[in-house]
């Protein structure tokens, strides 16, 4: 216990200086940043007195989407024709370039894919195809997931280092473990250029105070070294009273071509993100109070603040011409502290806020293991077959400490002014101190096979299946009692794909896959009698790349099916109900289309049925069915469309709008949560081939939506950003 107190003073010291060393790490990126924009305005007035500028297109028609290779599906490199499942791809790239400001923004935009984000899951979860929460849709990066500890996923977060972020939809088991029934999003990171010399920097001002300054440089340092670093920092005065929040990212990779078979690649990447304080506003007779919009009604000294350290080294060895072998050995530090109060209840009698939920949290997690592959490519009766085979090998080890009371709750409450708030600090609603509670080791082993067979030159067949063995232990260091589990899983797949022409597949797949029943990493102990929740789905088809890829369209049907799964309680969210059997099916269509030079359309749109099938509840104190409601979180349409027209060689114009039907907070359908309609548009200006200057307006007609609620909150609405103006620079040398 003396050694848990001093390790959180030294987390306590940690944050002061890092707070202390922000503003020299600003003004060091800044006057780079400003240096290569000097370099830029010398750059461009060369080219003023040579003549006119070079033509530049924006945005280029591009090879065809469905025909680039990614791991999306997979660990095998094929294209989406190629994997019989609904699977996207989003280029870092097209991320930057269109201004989203969070990867949460940028994966939102992927067909069926909506975000619940509020500070108890790290502002970063999401919902697909009926299902909702890292237990279900989880999150990778580069191929490897942090075992989420309370459904909090933190990182990544910034869009800077990243080369692509690939999503499939549906049951992705087979290919990572338990926790993907809903799909999986794979963020992959830039890597080092073995092949040239680049730098970039860019600077940002917008709304609210915000700004933002990066750097990426990457080379070669000889013939068998490589190197990349980056860096990026956000800080921002929030849109809402006292929303001050701040993050930064740094990632560096070293690559090493020890022979022509053999290489190696070390990396690290650290993020540090304080999301600020608001947790939400409060709500009257089912809607927002508008003259408390922009008013957080947290606690003065309130404290959230997530970091987190990645260190791999990777190793590829390519045996033969057709076999390679990949290994990964990592380390992974999670941190959390939630010093705060987050539910917010108003009362139109006394037009005062009841303040309650006084939280005071500190987690660490560590997570190491070893993930390898081997990938064979060959023959099979004269007909290409390709082959992956693999092993996971994880331990977590997650201590939570907080100010919990004997039933779980964390106790507290205040009862200030909506309207002449004054925000008060945290000690004067609870004075509950905080406690080391428990810690659970969580160890994973699996093994996996892939394969896709040609059998003809229309028709491929694919498949695949995996077995996991979970066992957990959890340690109270309250009572000094412990408790052990041990649960197996079994995943698989099967697919085929026909290509009846040239450039489009039908496909078909029946895949099961595999929920944890809770968090594995913070389980307890009585959830440790819950075996993994099955899913089962069939899925149908068809995708199509038409005109030299002018045109691109998919179009999918679904039909999940998910047993013996824990939601939360509909009268106490921090305990769990059983659910018997929950259900969805559902349309998926994308469409990328470009019908002159100049001119970029895409959009996709999702329509869904998702409900219980099985579950009785206790409502006001009496058991209730909810066959037929649907799960909380669950959008039944999302929509996207983005245009984009190069109107000017070096001019580019565009605009975006982003459609999430109306959800429910909690499932007995009780607290809705309206449809809303987010516009935006942006116009870049590409000044020299070096220079690009972007002006971005978000929420174009400052729509007043709600986002999400907080886990389920009836009370109060997380509210979406006002609408706000951002300009870039660009400068790449």
């Amino acid at each position: 216990m003396k050694k848990r107190n001093e390790t959180a003073a030294a987390v306590a010291r940690t944050h002061v200086s890092t707070a202390r060393a922000r503003p020299l790490r600003c003004k060091l990126v800044i006057a780079l940043a400003g240096a290569c924009s000097a370099m830029s305005g010398a750059h461009a007035c060369a080219q003023a007195s040579d003549g006119a500028l070079p033509e530049i297109v924006v945005s280029g028609q591009g090879e065809s989407d469905l025909k680039k290779t990614s791991t999306a599906g997979g660990r095998l490199p094929l294209t989406p024709l190629e994997v019989p499942a609904s699977v996207a791809v989003i280029s870092g790239d097209t991320i930057r370039e269109r201004g989203y400001p969070t990867l949460l923004d940028a994966q939102t935009r992927a067909p069926g894919i909506s975000s619940v984000p509020f500070s108890g899951n790290g502002n970063n979860s999401l919902s697909a195809r009926g299902f909702y929460g890292p237990n279900s849709i989880s999150q990778l990066y580069d191929g490897l997931q942090l075992y989420n500890a309370g459904g909090v996923v933190t990182f990544p977060f910034d869009p800077w280092n990243v080369e692509r972020v690939e999503f499939l939809n549906g049951p992705a088991s087979v290919l990572y473990g338990t926790g993907f029934v809903g799909g999986a999003v794979n963020v992959v990171p830039k890597k080092p250029d073995v092949s040239k010399q680049s730098n970039e920097v860019q600077l940002s001002a917008g709304s609210f105070g915000t700004w933002r300054q990066a750097i990426d440089s990457t080379g070669p340092l000889n013939d068998q070294w490589a190197y990349r670093i980056n860096a990026s920092h956000t800080n921002s005065d929030g849109w809402m009273d006292r929303g001050r929040n701040d993050s930064l990212t740094v990632s560096a990779a070293l690559a090493w071509q020890a022979t022509k078979e053999l290489s190696f690649t070390l990396s690290n990447d650290y993020g540090d993100i304080h999301p600020g304080s608001y947790e939400g506003t409060p709500i009257a007779n089912g809607s927002v109070i508008e003259s408390l919009r922009y008013r957080n009604f947290n606690v003065d000294d309130a404290d959230v603040r997530f970091t987190e350290n990645r260190t791999y080294l990777r190793m590829r060895y390519q045996a033969t011409p057709d076999v390679v072998f990949n290994n990964d050995v990592y380390l992974i530090k999670h941190e959390r502290r939630y010093k705060e109060t987050y539910t917010y209840t108003y009362n139109p009698a006394t037009r005062n806020v009841v303040r309650s939920n006084y939280r005071d949290i500190i987690g660490y997690q560590t997570q190491y293991g070893d993930h390898g592959y081997a990938t064979i490519n060959g023959e099979l009766f004269g007909r290409k077959n390709q082959l992956v085979a693999g092993f996971d090998f994880n331990r977590s080890l997650y201590d939570r400490n907080d100010n919990t009371n004997a039933s779980g709750n964390f106790p507290g409450s205040s009862t200030v002014s909506a309207f002449n708030f004054t925000p008060g600090v945290f000690a004067q609603g609870t004075n509950a101190s905080i406690r080391y509670l428990y810690r659970v080791t969580l160890d994973q082993a699996g093994l996996f096979l892939q394969d896709r067979y040609q059998l003809s030159d229309r028709w491929a067949v694919s498949g695949g299946v995996r077995g996991d063995n979970y066992q957990t232990r959890r340690d109270d260091m309250q009572n000094g009692s412990s408790a052990s589990g041990n649960v197996n899983a079994m995943s698989w797949n099967a697919g085929v794909v026909f290509n009846p022409v040239r450039d489009t597949a039908l496909y078909a797949q029946y895949a099961v896959a595999s929920d944890p029943a809770t968090s594995l990493a913070s389980i307890s102990a009585s959830q440790m009698q819950y075996a993994v929740s099955k899913g089962k789905q069939v899925e149908l088809g068809v995708k199509q790349s038409l005109w030299d890829g002018k045109l691109d369209w998919t179009l999918a049907a679904y039909r999940i099916i998910k047993s013996n799964l824990l939601t939360p309680n509909i009268n106490n969210s921090s305990l769990s109900d059983t659910v018997g059997q929950q259900s969805s099916r559902g349309l998926e269509a994308s469409i990328v289309f470009k019908p002159v030079r100049d001119w970029r359309i895409e959009a996709n749109a999702s329509i869904l049925q998702a409900q219980f099938d099985d579950f009785v509840a206790s409502v006001s104190g009496k058991p209730t069915s909810l066959r037929g409601y649907r799960p909380q979180f669950v959008p039944k349409r999302t929509a996207n469309l983005f245009l984009a027209w190069n109107f000017q060689p070096q001019w580019e114009a565009r605009t975006g709008a982003h459609y999430v039907s109306d959800r429910y907070s909690d499932n007995t359908d009780q607290s809705r949560l309206p449809a809303y309609t987010v516009l935006d548009a942006g116009l870049a200006w590409r000044a020299t081939e070096r220079l690009r200057v972007d002006f971005r307006i978000d929420n174009l007609t400052d729509r007043i939506y709600a986002a999400s609620t907080y886990a389920g909150t009836a009370t109060q609405w997380i509210l979406g950003a006002p609408r706000s103006y951002t300009l870039t620079m660009n400068y790449a040398f």
